[in-house]
C-alpha cells in the first residue's frame, strides 16, 4: 500500500494511515503506537489476535473507504500473496469475489480494482482478459470476480477470498436462499481448498440492529479471545479529509439516518413491518395467475414508472370474492426498466380488458404523466386517496386477518418482507422499502387489496355515512377510524 509501484500512488498518502493500520492487522503485523491506539478505539479490544485475520468484519460509515480498500485487499490477494499456480490443484483457479449488493455496487468495485491494477508500473501488464465489468483475470492464473451477493456464484466454487460490501442492506430473512448467513455459510467452504487459509471479509456502514452483520457485532467487539475482529469507526475516523461540514448538515436533514451512515450508530427506528409467515399463508402455493371468469367484477391498481430509472412500472388485478370474504389476487405484471411508458400502458390495457376492468387506480403522481395513454386505449385512470405508507398500513390487517389471496410469487413475497416500518417526528409511523431494494409489485398488489377492501366496505354501507364523506366509492374517512375496514369478526 505504500509501495509507488505497486498501490502506492492511492495508499501511500498520509489521510490512509487508517486502511493501513487495517492491512497490517489482517497480515498479523505489528502495530506501532498510534495504530494501537486506533485498534483498540475501532475494536473495543486490547489487544489485536496473533497470526493475522481470516475473517474481518468492517462497519465504517459512508465515504469512510470501504470499497477501495475491498479492492485493494482483492489485488493482493489475486497478484501478491502467493504463488498460485504451485498452491493450487492443477487447473485450478485462484478467484476473489467480490459481491456488491446491486449491479451498481459490483460496477463500483470493478472501476476500483482496474484501477488499482492499472495503476502499478508492476502489475498493468498481468491482466489477461478484462470481461469490462464482471471478471479480469491475470496471468498468474488468479481472477478478480465481481458480483452480487448470490448464492450460487459461491457454490462448487474454489475461492482465495470472498469480499462482500454494503452487508448490513442484503437480506436477512433466514428462509431466502441468499441471506446474509447463507452467503456467508456457502463462503467458507469455498476457501476450504486455499493454502493460506483465504480471507472473509464483510463491510458495510451500519443500518438496522438485525442480521448476520449485527450478531457478529454483537459476539465480538471488545471480545479478546476471539480470532476474528469487527472493525467498528465513523466515516471521519477512516477518512480524516471527509468535511465534518458534509456530515452535519446531513444530521440535521435526517438524524437517525446520518448517524448511522457516517457515526456508524446502529438505528433504533426501524423495525420489520410484514412477517414471511403472515405472507406465506396468505399465499396460494402454485397458482401464478387466475384466468378470468364470468360473473366477477375485477379491479386494477398499477405503480407506473417513467421507464429510465431503476422503477418497474407494475400492475394488479383481483376481485372481491363475497362467499368467502376474501380479496383474491388474480393476475399481476412488472415490467422492468427500460421501457416506453406508452408500450407498457398499451400492454397491460390489454389485459385489464381481458378482465373487464374499464379503470385502474394509482397514485396522483404517476396518473399526471400517464393518465392520457390510459384514456387513448380506452381506460378510465384514477388517483388514488391513499399514500403508499397510507397503502402498506391498511394493507397489513387485511394480510394479518386471512382476508387477503395471494399469488406464487417469490418476487411479491421478497418484497413485502422487506417492507420497514419508521418512526417520524410526533410518532407518524412510515413503511418503505429498505435501502437499496425496490417495492414496486408489492405496492400495485397492496394497492390493489386496500381499494377493493374500500369498495366493499362502501358498497353496503354507504347509506349510514354522510355523502361528503363518501364520494365515488372512496371512504375519505382516516384510515384509523373503526368503521374504516369491516372485518365480519
Amino acid at each position: 500500500m505504500i509501495d509507488d509501484r505497486l498501490f502506492g500512488p492511492t495508499f501511500g498518502v498520509e489521510s490512509f494511515w487508517t486502511w493501513r493500520t487495517v492491512a497490517k492487522l489482517l497480515d498479523g503485523l505489528p502495530l506501532d503506537r498510534r495504530e494501537l491506539k486506533l485498534f483498540r478505539e475501532c475494536t473495543g479490544r486490547s489487544k489485536p489476535p496473533k497470526g493475522g485475520l481470516h475473517r474481518l468484519i468492517l462497519l465504517v460509515g459512508r465515504r469512510g473507504g470501504k470499497d477501495r480498500f475491498l479492492s485493494a485487499v482483492a489485488g493482493y490477494r489475486a497478484l501478491l500473496a502467493s504463488d498460485w499456480p504451485r498452491t493450487l490443484s492443477p487447473g485450478e483457479t485462484a478467484v476473489v469475489q467480490l459481491l456488491g449488493k446491486d449491479k451498481a455496487q459490483g460496477a463500483i468495485l470493478y472501476r476500483y480494482c482496474r484501477g488499482l491494477v492499472l495503476s502499478s508500473t508492476i502489475l498493468a501488464d498481468q491482466i489477461i482478459r478484462d470481461t469490462q465489468g464482471g471478471i479480469i483475470e491475470f496471468t498468474n492464473g488468479a481472477a478478480i470476480e465481481i458480483g452480487t451477493n448470490d448464492v450460487g456464484a459461491l457454490r462448487g466454487r474454489s475461492s482465495i477470498g470472498v469480499l462482500g460490501t454494503e452487508c448490513c442492506f442484503w437480506r436477512t430473512d433466514s428462509d431466502h436462499l441468499s441471506s446474509d448467513e447463507e452467503i456467508v455459510l456457502a463462503a467458507e467452504p469455498a476457501m476450504a481448498m486455499d493454502p493460506t487459509g483465504g480471507v472473509l471479509i464483510m463491510a458495510s456502514s451500519t443500518y438496522r440492529k438485525r442480521g448476520w452483520m449485527y450478531k457478529q457485532y454483537q459476539s465480538l467487539f471488545g471480545n479478546d479471545s476471539s480470532d476474528d475482529v469487527v472493525w467498528l469507526a465513523p466515516s471521519r475516523v477512516m477518512n480524516p479529509v471527509l468535511r465534518e461540514s458534509f456530515i452535519q448538515k446531513a444530521i440535521e436533514r435526517d438524524g437517525s439516518k446520518a448517524a448511522a451512515e457516517y457515526l456508524s450508530i446502529w438505528r433504533e427506528d426501524i423495525a420489520d413491518f410484514l412477517p414471511l409467515d403472515i405472507v406465506e399463508a396468505a399465499t396460494d402455493r402454485k397458482i401464478i395467475e387466475r384466468p378470468p371468469k364470468d360473473g366477477i367484477r375485477y379491479f386494477a391498481f398499477t405503480d407506473a414508472a417513467g421507464g429510465s430509472g431503476a422503477d418497474s412500472f407494475t400492475l394488479a388485478i383481483g376481485h372481491h370474492d363475497r362467499e368467502a370474504d376474501r380479496l383474491v389476487l388474480d393476475a399481476m405484471r412488472e415490467r422492468k426498466p427500460r421501457f416506453a411508458p406508452a408500450e407498457v400502458v398499451n400492454e397491460y390495457s390489454v389485459l385489464l380488458k381481458q378482465y373487464r376492468c374499464s379503470d385502474v387506480s394509482g397514485d396522483r403522481f404517476a396518473g399526471s404523466f400517464h393518465a392520457d395513454e390510459w384514456t387513448r386505449r380506452g381506460i378510465q385512470y384514477r388517483d388514488s386517496t391513499h399514500s403508499k405508507s397510507e397503502i402498506y398500513l391498511a394493507a397489513l390487517p387485511l394480510l394479518m386477518n386471512g382476508r387477503a389471496r395471494l399469488l406464487d410469487s417469490e418476487r411479491l413475497r421478497s418484497q413485502l418482507t422487506g417492507l420497514e416500518r419508521r418512526v417520524g417526528e410526533g410518532g407518524r409511523e412510515h413503511v418503505d422499502h429498505s435501502p437499496g431494494q425496490h417495492d414496486d409489485l408489492c405496492n400495485s398488489v397492496c394497492g390493489l387489496l386496500v381499494h377493493m377492501a374500500d369498495m366493499h366496505t362502501n358498497q353496503p354501507r354507504a347509506a349510514l355515512i354522510a355523502p361528503s364523506i363518501i364520494s365515488d366509492g372512496i371512504d375519505r374517512r382516516p384510515l384509523g377510524h373503526p368503521d374504516r375496514f369491516w372485518n365480519p369478526d
